[in-house]
């Protein structure tokens, strides 16, 4: 390889496989547990490679990796072994797009009230306490109506779009 007519592993493509491999590690670290990935989990890694460099037949620039029985056998001299170090550091990834509702809570909430089974649970339970809270990435609103002893009666999804009529 020292003599830049060997064949070696293309420095290029190593590098952008070490970064696939860092970043599939990533997201098997993460997985399917959140259900937005985070901005960032391996904040910093680093891998090092003893190798011999050189330049391929097509003049870009090539290594061999080394193992240390390589450097230990005495075929190669300390001297012309390279270290590849590649440093994987995240970055914040871009924040979700925030989209605002166009339908108020008052509203959303009126609206769920004047539903029938609403209304008749409403009668019966003395009172419901109706809570509304905007799912941006659906773009709805999850509605839910709790009775005098905090329990959840009836959920409802809502679409953010106003009522027609």
């Amino acid at each position: 390889m020292t003599d830049g007519t060997q064949e070696g592993a293309d420095l290029r493509g190593f590098l952008e496989a070490a970064g696939r491999s860092f970043t599939d590690a990533q997201g098997t670290l993460i997985g399917d547990i959140l259900p937005q990935p985070p901005a960032l989990a391996i904040s910093d890694a680093e891998l090092e490679v003893k190798a011999a460099m050189g330049q391929n037949g097509g003049g870009t620039l090539a290594f061999q990796p080394l193992s240390a029985a390589d450097v230990r056998s005495g075929g190669i001299s300390p001297g012309l072994v390279s270290s590849v170090r590649v440093r994987f550091v995240a970055t914040a990834g871009e924040p979700p797009s925030v989209v605002a509702p166009t339908r108020s809570t008052e509203e959303v909430i009126a609206t769920v009230r004047q539903r029938e089974d609403v209304v008749v649970l409403d009668n019966i339970l003395g009172g419901l306490d109706i809570r509304s809270v905007f799912v941006a990435e659906s773009q709805r609103w999850l509605v839910t109506a709790i009775d005098a002893q905090g329990r959840i009666v009836r959920e409802v999804v809502v679409p953010d779009q106003p009522e027609e009529g």
